[in-house]
């Protein structure tokens, strides 16, 4: 049994002294090891990591294209299931501080007692390719998935998240909620003020979810001055704690053109849990932009929860 024991300390050595990034995934896709080049690459040690699913999508895997690979095309999920090896050159995932990192990425499947684990080998693509190279496919990747005025996540990948969101919801039973708002007096800026400033209005409420959400949630912006904030909370309460969280926080924030022109910049929002009924993944966000709607017409600078006859403030 000592020995057993002193191999697998060393076997952790040797991966641990790897530069790249390795960690080993379960039949059931939960993480079972997570490197030291790991921890250096994406940010999250491994405390952090083990025993989480890899269909979480903390590191929110993406092709060039903006592809969410989680959703149908993850390469370590296909080398377990078939048993053939992958290689890509190019992915990109989300290290713990928000920025997306290209990176190459080879998995291989290996059987222990019976049963299949998943290997994935991953590290930096800038050290195979080159400064420049990787410089014009991370611009073409981020244009794919990213708000070009805010620096948000965009529609296109607001709505993969939320049907990937959604598969998990019902494969597995993972509640999430969805906060849909948008700015009060953006007409009252842009009129007052000129868009310029309405536009610099958009970037700072942007910036104040950026800085703000949970790292495992998505912030996007949903278009013109509306954002969509996409949660893993489980029940009501959490979700207005969160919801009324974020409002408070443009509230209290200074948007200094707007204060100097005797203007006050606040969001109304609505917030909604994902629910049995729901027929697709669209329906929370219905519930979400109604119950806003409604926080807007009960006097704005509210949050409220929709869905049920018994929403509250």
């Amino acid at each position: 049994m000592a020995d057993e024991q002193s191999k697998d300390l060393a076997f952790q050595h040797i991966l641990d002294a790897i530069s790249d990034g390795v960690y080993v995934v379960g039949p059931d896709r939960t993480i079972s090891f997570w490197s030291a080049g790991a921890e250096r690459i994406t940010g999250y040690s491994a405390a952090e990591m083990v025993g989480r699913s890899c269909d979480d999508d903390l590191l929110a895997h993406t092709d060039l294209t903006g592809r969410r690979l989680c959703d149908g095309g993850c390469p370590l999920q296909a080398c377990i299931e078939t048993g053939r090896d992958r290689s890509i050159r190019e992915v990109f995932l989300r290290r713990k501080n928000g920025e997306r990192l290209a990176v190459y990425v080879k998995t291989t499947m290996v059987e222990i007692d019976g049963e299949r684990y998943g290997v994935e080998v991953f590290g930096e693509l800038e050290s195979v390719a080159g400064k420049e190279l990787v410089a014009r496919i991370q611009e073409l990747s981020d244009s794919a998935v990213s708000d070009p005025l805010t620096g948000l996540f965009n529609r296109r990948y607001l709505d993969a998240a939320l049907a990937q969101h959604f598969a998990l919801y019902r494969r597995l039973g993972r509640r999430y909620g969805v906060i849909q708002m948008d700015i009060d007096t953006l007409k009252e800026i842009n009129d007052g003020l000129g868009h310029e400033t309405g536009d610099g209005a958009i970037r700072f409420v942007a910036g104040i979810l950026a800085d703000n959400v949970r790292e495992m949630d998505v912030a996007a912006r949903l278009g013109g001055d509306e954002f969509v904030v996409l949660c893993g909370l489980a029940t009501d309460d959490d979700l207005e704690v969160y919801g009324r969280r974020l409002v408070s926080l443009v509230r209290d924030s200074r948007f200094a053109p707007a204060e100097e022109a005797g203007l006050r910049l606040t969001v109304s929002a609505g917030g909604t849990l994902v629910a049995t009924e729901d027929g697709d993944e669209r329906d929370a966000l219905r519930r979400a932009d109604a119950a806003m709607y409604a926080a807007k017409h009960n006097g704005r600078d509210e949050f409220l929860i929709g869905g049920s006859p018994g929403s509250r403030r």
